[in-house]
């Protein structure tokens, strides 16, 4: 059995009847005491990678995944059922569906490919953020009490300077730059990268907003993740009739980029 939190918590067991089975676990809810949306990513996902080892589809990694959340998942039992769409040359896509009770509480379309066969062409218009190292940066742990937020106690993340939300004086600004990794220190592939593109509070909190839930989420994987830290890019732009964006850039330790993904969430 592994070592770390992360597997064990999105691990499942594909049974008889060829849905994948697994116990969903509150130690990832966030303040609202519903499961994080970057967990359930991470869940499905790791489905659809021992789907597609299952069935022979030479596709070792993630590239896309689109994700829309009907209802909050609980802790407790749930099944994934994964169908492959379409198993291409280059690329294969599947659908995994979250099913408690009965029903289905969150849906994804994932596709995978093998990076070692994808293409040379290269433009990156903008490097990472130029930030210190994270030794050099201010842990936030003692921000937020250990115990109060699942989530939180999951990863490490340290930062330039506290927030201003934490701080008790709200900037104003809906931006963050931090860095992040989870904290049994588990190396960040493109699993992880997937859990953590939404593993930050809500920088709407800069604006007096905190609590948030997920819509929908999509994440583009730009590379095949193997990094200790990952750095954080958070932007919401717009907050419209109680509705905010959440675009997210996530930078390995050497500066490249490994995922982007952009959400729409629901201000409670």
């Amino acid at each position: 059995m592994t070592s770390f939190e992360l597997d064990r918590a999105v691990a499942s067991t594909r049974e008889a009847d060829g849905l994948f089975h697994l116990e969903l676990t509150a130690e990832w809810n966030t303040p609202n005491g519903t499961a994080n949306g970057g967990y359930v990513l991470a869940i499905l996902l790791r489905a659809v990678l021992d789907h597609a080892e299952v069935v022979g589809i030479a596709h070792p990694d993630p590239l896309t995944a689109s994700v829309s959340y009907f209802k909050p998942p609980t802790p407790g039992p749930a099944a994934v059922e994964v169908q492959t769409l379409r198993d291409g040359r280059r690329i294969s896509v599947h659908q995994a569906s979250l099913v408690q009770d009965g029903a289905t509480v969150v849906h994804a379309v994932i596709s995978l490919h093998d990076w070692d066969a994808s293409g040379d062409a290269q433009n990156t218009p903008h490097p990472a953020p130029d930030v210190p190292r994270p030794e050099d940066c201010v842990d936030l742990a003692g921000s937020i009490p250990a115990g109060a937020v699942p989530i939180v106690d999951r990863y490490e993340t340290r930062a330039p300077q506290v927030p201003g939300w934490l701080a008790g004086t709200p900037s104003g600004e809906t931006e963050a730059v931090v860095w992040i990794r989870p904290r049994d220190e588990r190396p960040i592939d493109s699993l992880a990268a997937g859990a953590i593109v939404d593993a930050y509070p809500p920088v709407t909190a800069e604006i007096g907003h905190l609590a948030s839930a997920t819509v929908q989420l999509t994440v583009h994987f730009r590379g095949r993740a193997d990094t200790a830290w990952s750095l954080m890019h958070v932007t919401t732009r717009h907050v419209i009739d109680g509705y905010h964006d959440e675009d997210v850039e996530l930078w390995d330790d050497q500066g490249r980029l490994v995922a982007q993904s952009r959400q729409l969430a629901i201000l409670r």
